[in-house]
């Protein structure tokens, strides 16, 4: 009954720390919310959020030469100076001049962003300009949580204090060392062995062999990634320079980031997962056996864990590359309308830089089983073994040392 209500506690509490944090990033915040109170042409722009109580049918619009599809809808505000009032304006679903690609329709209840625009003359008008995408993800990753605890019991509850401690070391020491200007290769590197040793000491119930098996295992897995992308990122001259660096570059004015040195931190990140996942395994796998089998000596123990390494690297490395594949899609498609053969499509930078991350970070998860295997094996080697029957015998007597 303890441990249940252990559960419980500790599953409201994180279910009050979500609500927390959503509603702190919940655009509702006033600082947030009328950001931006632009003085250009005369007009005031104040950013805020309403919610759809009218929505008409789709309909066609002629602007020139460009046909977009539009619904008339009326969105109350409900933050800000505005709040209660309405406002009927025509939200464009076109995303593209040919209108192949149509945003979701608008219905009565919805809650979206919406800009108001005040001008010199006294006019008031607003525009729609997204659905309020946050409280829906904030929902899944609370049915998340539940289903870890529920699944997981009291180890689902370790997992999820893991995940928030992974979290919270990415943004607090990671990213935001990153774009304070702090060096991108050694912040990830420090972070990453801080995020490997606390999670594992998180689920594993403090230090142990195995705890300090897989945790020396992902690292070796994790540098080994980095040290195949630092090498190949270098003979295949990649820059980093993708649209979202450029973008980040055009909007950072204070700092002047190396995006080499980000796409090599990324990389590391993107192993990390993978690489735990299989040292994590192995560890835990060979000190079952060890735990059955106390007799077995550090050679079979070095051998079972290259067998079973072995079947793991099958499914994760396919992990890896999938999730890749899967993140480019869309931009392999794009390059395939253009006519463009696989040998063109790889000589893309944009490309080339997802198959090489991907290619690092699968090998980081091949070189996690042999450091993995030789660690555990070598911490519990022991130099004089005993079993449980004998043949040798000592003054006519069986004994039990070999």
């Amino acid at each position: 009954m303890k441990k249940v209500s252990i559960l419980l506690v500790s599953f409201l509490l994180m279910i009050n720390f979500m609500t927390f944090c959503a509603s702190a990033t919940e655009p509702g915040n006033e600082e947030n919310l009328e950001t931006a109170e632009l003085v250009q042409n005369h007009e005031r722009l104040i950013n805020t959020y309403g919610k759809i109580i009218e929505a008409g049918e789709p309909i066609e619009t002629v602007t020139g030469t460009v046909t977009e599809k539009v619904q008339e809808v009326t969105v109350e505000i409900t933050e800000g100076e505005y709040i209660g009032e309405e406002f009927t304006t025509n939200y464009v679903l076109s995303y593209d001049i040919e209108g192949k690609i149509l945003a979701y329709e608008l219905d009565v209840g919805n809650k979206v962003t919406v800009q108001i625009i005040e001008t010199a003359d006294g006019t008031i008008s607003a525009t729609v300009l997204d659905v309020v995408r946050a409280n829906y993800i904030g929902i899944m990753f609370i049915l998340f949580l539940a289903s870890v605890v529920l699944i997981g019991g009291t180890k689902g509850v370790k997992a999820i204090f893991g995940l928030l401690y992974t979290i919270a070391l990415i943004y607090l020491i990671m990213i935001k060392g990153i774009f304070e200007g702090q060096d991108a290769i050694v912040n990830s590197i420090i972070t990453i062995i801080f995020v490997i040793v606390g999670t594992f000491i998180i689920i594993g119930n403090g230090i142990n062999k195995k705890i300090l098996t897989a945790a020396i295992g992902t690292v070796g897995g994790v540098l080994s990634a980095g040290i195949m992308a630092l090498i190949f990122n270098n003979l295949a001259k990649l820059t980093g320079a993708g649209e979202d660096a450029i973008q980040l570059s055009i909007n950072m004015t204070s700092i002047s980031f190396n995006f080499r040195d980000l796409l090599f931190a990324g990389i590391l990140v993107s192993a990390l997962g993978a690489c735990m996942d299989v040292g994590m395994s192995i560890a835990s796998s060979l000190d079952e056996i060890k735990i059955k089998n106390p007799d077995i000596t550090w050679q079979e123990l070095l051998k079972s864990g290259m067998n079973i390494g072995r079947d793991v690297i099958g499914t994760m490395t396919n992990t890896l590359i999938l999730a890749y594949v899967g993140g480019s899609l869309t931009l392999i498609l794009l390059f395939m309308a253009s006519n463009m053969n696989i040998y063109e499509i790889l000589n893309k930078e944009t490309i080339a830089e997802q198959v090489i991350s991907a290619l690092a970070g699968s090998m980081g998860v091949v070189y996690t089983v042999p450091i993995t295997s030789l660690v555990y094996s070598v911490l519990n080697r022991d130099k004089v073994v005993y079993r449980k029957t004998s043949d040798n015998k000592l003054n006519g007597k069986r004994s039990l040392k070999i």
